[in-house]
């Protein structure tokens, strides 16, 4: 497989630049996808796009943090990344199991490592896709 590149999509549509050639060309992406393999017309590179659909980048940013249920029960989970309107983080398998989160729930996160990093923000719970979960901030 050749080269891993991340696209803006505008509209369903990419403006793909090949890393090899330089030729350029727009491309209707379906809703759905999240990437998508295409090859250069000109010089037969083919390139592994990453479809970003977000308008506000997300920055990564990993280690162990501890997060507080509404009910006061704290999990220790992996951040993965953060932006300035919410959260991406992995959970563990046994609470991925037990189905403990679910989209419309609260929760709270406290940092041992940085302790502004999330402040006393609280967050709910918008997608669980098996131990990955996205949570949205919640402004008061």
């Amino acid at each position: 497989m050749g080269i891993t590149k991340d696209y803006q999509v505008t509209e369903n549509r990419i403006f793909f630049k090949c890393p090899s050639c330089g030729t350029k060309k727009t491309m209707f992406v379906p809703r759905d996808l999240r990437q998508v393999s295409t090859r250069c017309y000109k010089c037969g590179e083919v390139t592994k796009c990453r479809l970003n659909r977000r308008i506000r980048s997300r920055e990564q940013q990993s280690g162990k943090i501890i997060m507080v249920t509404n009910n006061g029960v704290e999990y220790e989970i992996s951040l993965n990344d953060i932006s300035e309107t919410g959260v991406g983080f992995d959970i563990p398998i046994g609470i991925a199991r037990a189905h403990i989160l679910s989209p419309g729930h609260e929760v709270r996160f406290r940092c041992s490592w940085n302790a502004n990093l999330l402040g006393n923000s609280r967050f709910e719970v918008q997608s669980v896709r098996g131990q990955r979960i996205g949570a949205k901030k919640i402004v008061v």
